[in-house]
């Protein structure tokens, strides 16, 4: 146990990687032409105007997710998102180590975003068949924060050694 001099809040900024800035460029660009087609071929209808709403709402909501960083105190492991805040007492962190990148091969986002602003959501796992929830800005330096009622948090950092000694330290 750290003596009250030693405890320090630990931040964990998330950057987002090259991968997820072109997956959300690219989709940007497909949902802008799929729209413009839809107002061209539709001869400018209301229809064009009711998809490009939806649309964009449905990218604002997500927006609302998109991880910002992480803090890590004596009391909690905090994941700060846009509009959303996950706190994972460390009483009640189990298990916390690192996750291989081959081992996220296999997931797919089933209530989640896959590359718009970062990887984050409900995320399932083909090998383990389980659900976890995943607040990653980058498709490596993966850590899997596991809670004594078997929720499962995968989170990526820059540096995810540090990340995991300072949760460490407050075991």
């Amino acid at each position: 146990m750290a003596t009250p001099t030693e405890i320090i809040d630990h931040k964990f900024r998330f950057r987002i990687d090259k991968r997820a800035r072109w997956i959300t460029l690219l989709a940007l660009l497909l949902i802008a032409g799929g729209v413009g087609w839809l107002f061209y071929s539709s001869g400018g209808s209301y229809l064009p105007a009711w998809v490009t709403t939806v649309i964009i709402a449905l990218l604002l909501l997500a927006a609302l997710s998109i991880p910002r960083f992480m803090r890590v105190s004596p009391h909690s492991v905090e994941i700060h998102c846009v509009m959303e805040l996950a706190k994972i007492p460390v009483r009640d962190i189990r298990q916390v180590q690192l996750l291989d990148p081959a081992v996220m091969k296999y997931c797919i986002p089933i209530w989640g975003v896959y590359g718009i602003g970062g990887y984050y959501g409900y995320y399932f796992s083909f090998r383990a068949r389980k659900v976890f929830r995943l607040y990653a800005s980058q498709w490596r330096n993966f850590v899997l924060i596991e809670n004594i009622y078997e929720d499962q948090y995968v989170v990526s950092c820059d540096d995810p050694e540090t990340f995991i000694a300072a949760i460490e330290q407050y075991q």
